[in-house]
């Protein structure tokens, strides 16, 4: 026993590592098996060491049973558009149940990302709670993710996920749906010719445009590839000026309907096309996502799908709790997003 202490004192061992198998360390230190068994067995109760069925014994860092009433959140961002009403209700549900949290900001930066998770490995939380970054790609910090589920940390994603976590638990709107939907309500208002402009590097931007294309090949529509935009996170900034503003209004001229990624999506194009000399939404019908607050101080308000905010926050902090006080998994939850009828879209004759 104190010689496994000794090599986590050093730095042989570091906290989410493995541990070699009983046989292994019965071997490198000169002891019976029983006596190894018996020793994991006291340092899994004093909580250095923590067991995973089916996958092996793992450094925990004297964590695991030593609650911090801490719960780590790392988002892309928590100061502006959505998030701080997420963030909101996540707080409130957690300071009721009497814990506290502490707040990380990726930027989407997997970099960023990765500092956050090494941070909350070393402090030590109860829990964490995750927007991931850049979902629609590989993800290089799985590892980490490993690393914590070793540790015995729970962890609840909301908004996206990623693919090579299986059996994450999550929280998301239904985005397919809601792209579906709001194909629906443009070919209803009489719209034929449909556009879009969507997300490449999050998974909400991939599921959106999934279900724009089902919404038109459904209804016997066709996408042009043409009348498509695909823009990233690093693009934002430069979407609606120079060289790309150009692009977006030769991809959407002939459009007389389009659908946006998000509400600041859909503000940024309106002030784009009217600067054209378009009229919204009597030449253009232009819908949103998210019922944020931009969609309000639009020129023309937005026409979107609201998003969940606090309720999402609200059930994301529920189940982390249950998670870190039962020990057990919980169900992942896809929340619908309901249309909000304002001003972009247009009747046409």
């Amino acid at each position: 026993m104190d010689h496994i202490r000794k090599d986590i004192s050093e730095g042989r061992y570091k906290t989410g590592d493995k541990l070699m198998s009983e046989n292994q360390l019965s071997a490198a230190y000169g002891f019976s098996r029983q006596t190894v068994r018996q020793a994991l067995g006291i340092l899994e109760q004093e909580g250095v060491l923590v067991r995973r069925r089916g996958s092996g014994t793992y450094i925990a860092g004297g964590r695991s049973t030593q609650r911090t009433r801490t719960i780590g959140l790392i988002a892309t961002y928590i100061t502006d558009y959505i998030f701080p009403a997420i963030i909101r209700g996540t707080e409130e549900t957690l300071s009721a149940a009497g814990y506290h949290l502490s707040l990380g900001v990726t930027q989407n930066r997997v970099e960023t990302e990765a500092q956050l998770l090494h941070s909350f490995i070393e402090s030590g939380v109860d829990g964490l709670i995750v927007e991931g970054t850049k979902t629609a790609l590989p993800n290089p910090n799985i590892e980490l993710y490993n690393k914590l589920q070793n540790m015995g940390v729970p962890c609840v994603f909301f908004n996206g996920f990623y693919q090579e976590l299986p059996g994450s638990v999550y929280v998301v709107t239904d985005d397919r749906a809601a792209g579906y939907d709001a194909v629906k309500v443009l070919l209803g208002a009489g719209c034929t010719r449909l556009g879009g402009i969507f997300k490449s590097d999050d998974r909400q931007g991939h599921e959106r445009y999934a279900g724009f294309a089902k919404g038109l090949s459904q209804a016997g529509g066709v996408l042009n590839d043409d009348n498509v935009v695909w823009y990233s996170t690093g693009d934002k900034a430069d979407l609606f000026h120079g060289d790309m503003a150009h692009h977006v209004i030769q991809s959407l001229k002939n459009c007389d309907g389009v659908v946006c990624y998000n509400d600041q999506i859909a503000y940024g194009l309106i002030e784009l096309l009217r600067n054209h000399g378009f009229h919204v939404p009597q030449e253009i019908s232009v819908v949103g996502f998210d019922n944020a607050s931009v969609s309000d101080y639009s020129p023309v308000k937005i026409t979107t799908f609201e998003h969940p905010k606090e309720a999402m926050g609200h059930r994301v902090a529920e189940k982390i709790i249950r998670m870190v006080e039962t020990g057990r998994p919980e169900p992942s939850d896809v929340m619908k997003m309901t249309l909000v009828e304002k001003e972009s879209v247009a009747r046409l004759k």
